[in-house]
């Protein structure tokens, strides 16, 4: 019974791999290296083999090659149930993809578009509040912004206050020497903008704050992994 579980776990992460790479074929090689980090978690030694295995195994109507030569890798498996191992692929699409449509964003110079989609990813803030982000929020990596919603100041779960990435910080400081303020559009066309550039059906600006909510929470991943594979 817990090969029979575990085989089928795996298969269904298979499908969810497969149906995530239709949308975006040109990661295939990063999904699959992601798939290996997850699947073989402090396995290093066999990830280089084992994504060929992946791969073949994705070509073929089911999963029994990577299962049957990694089954005995793979018995975790059985202590995880499917909702986490869905929840953690999705994540990993996500995240990967929301990188993706970042970049994009900066290879075409569209700095203020690529600064909004970080700061919602990056900190939860609702997108509605974005555009109202000024110099004086801005403390060191912290923002200090208040909600249109109820007035307070934006804060993490833990009491602080959203932090954004290193990167962002650069964005911001060469927007305010350009431009003299960082955003110049409304809310409506970043969402926009982005909404386009993401390419899924029921895409929603809200999936940022949900998902740093949980992060922050702790309940989002599921299952916890190695962050092995840069981007």
């Amino acid at each position: 019974m817990r090969n029979s579980t575990m085989e089928y776990k795996v298969n269904q992460a298979y499908e969810e791999l497969k149906r995530l790479i239709q949308w975006n074929p040109d990661s295939e090689g990063k999904f699959l290296q992601k798939m290996v980090c997850f699947l073989l978690p402090e396995q290093r030694k066999y990830w280089t083999e084992a994504i060929r295995d992946l791969r073949q195994s994705l070509e073929t109507e089911h999963g029994m090659i990577f299962i049957e030569k990694y089954r005995e890798k793979l018995e975790w498996l059985d202590d995880v149930s499917l909702l986490e191992l869905e929840r953690k692929i999705g994540a990993i699409y996500f995240v990967d993809h929301y990188k993706m449509i970042a970049d994009e964003f900066l290879y075409k110079k569209d700095f203020e578009t690529a600064l909004f989609l970080r700061i919602a990813m990056e900190t939860g803030i609702r997108s509605i509040d974005i555009p109202y982000i000024e110099w004086s929020c801005i403390y060191g990596k912290a923002i200090y912004l208040e909600e249109s919603k109820g007035g307070d100041l934006y804060k993490r779960v833990n009491g602080t206050f959203p932090k954004i990435s290193t990167q962002s910080l650069r964005i911001i400081k060469l927007l305010h020497r350009k431009q003299g303020k960082i955003f110049t559009k409304s809310n409506e066309y970043y969402v926009r903008k982005i909404s386009c550039a993401w390419g899924m059906p029921g895409f929603r600006i809200h999936s940022f704050q949900d998902y740093r909510r949980k992060i922050e929470m702790g309940i989002t991943v599921g299952v916890q992994v190695p962050r092995i594979i840069p981007l």
